[in-house]
């Protein structure tokens, strides 16, 4: 009988996520559960995800029902997500997969998985997150302009600085070669969240493009890249994002 992440034998001084879920165990003989230092890190390490991952769906929950405002959602949300993916970031948990770990242990958290595919808060990837206007000259919140784009013609000056910034420099990334997962998810996570305090931008098609390549790439394994193909796709759907996001702020 197959025992996932049970424990390798003793004389593995190096054992791995992968080692530990395909190794076997023996009934009829005393377990033991841990045989070395390396073992106990990568126990401790997977119990850290089995909290996250509880506490992630409890949080999302709580969401859906309207028990916890947008705020305080965004942050411990935010913090969860940023917790798991440094997680992952250990030699120890290099094969980790998510779905495999849910469903060998029988963890049912369809909301807390998504949310971790996703890689950003609800309210960030619906662009409900409060925005964080700056006073303007009339003494009011917000930026006033006038356009023919049906976007409400309010913008966040800094926002908008601070989107533009990170479109640049995701552009340039992968003029420089960035293609695996610890470079452009930040960078790409940066822009979304910048772009969703811009403000009026109800009329902005290409963010669900973004957030689909946001999905993607936080689904790769860290060790994992884009390929040629995919980066430059990736790179033709950043340019005619902004391209339009330049549209919309005239």
């Amino acid at each position: 009988m197959s025992q996932p992440f049970a424990p390798v034998s003793s004389n593995n001084r190096n054992p791995s996520y992968h080692k530990i879920i395909n190794s076997s165990v023996n009934f009829d003989e005393e377990q033991v559960l841990i045989t070395n230092i390396k073992e106990r890190e990568i126990y401790d390490n997977l119990s850290e995800i089995y909290s996250i991952l509880k506490t992630l769906e409890t949080i999302e929950k709580s969401y859906i029902k309207d028990l916890i405002n947008d705020s305080e959602y965004t942050n411990v949300t935010t913090r969860l997500i940023n917790q798991y993916n440094s997680l992952l970031k250990l030699d120890s948990l290099a094969d980790f997969n998510i779905v495999d770990f849910t469903q060998e242990y029988w963890i049912n958290v369809p909301n807390a998985i998504r949310r971790i595919q996703v890689g950003l808060p609800a309210t960030v990837e619906n662009n409900t997150v409060p925005q964080l206007l700056e006073p303007n000259s009339t003494g009011a919140t917000g930026i006033s302009t006038t356009n023919g784009n049906g976007n409400g013609g309010s913008f966040n000056s800094r926002a908008v600085a601070e989107a533009t910034g990170s479109f640049i420099t995701l552009m340039d990334a992968i003029k420089l070669n960035y293609k695996a997962k610890d470079q452009l998810h930040p960078l790409l996570s940066d822009l979304v969240q910048n772009i969703n305090k811009v403000g009026s931008l109800d009329s902005f098609t290409s963010k669900p493009k973004l957030i689909e390549w946001l999905i993607k790439i936080n689904k790769l394994n860290v060790y994992q890249e884009l390929d040629e193909l995919e980066l430059r796709q990736f790179n033709f759907d950043l340019e005619s994002s902004y391209k339009e996001f330049y549209s919309l702020l005239e």
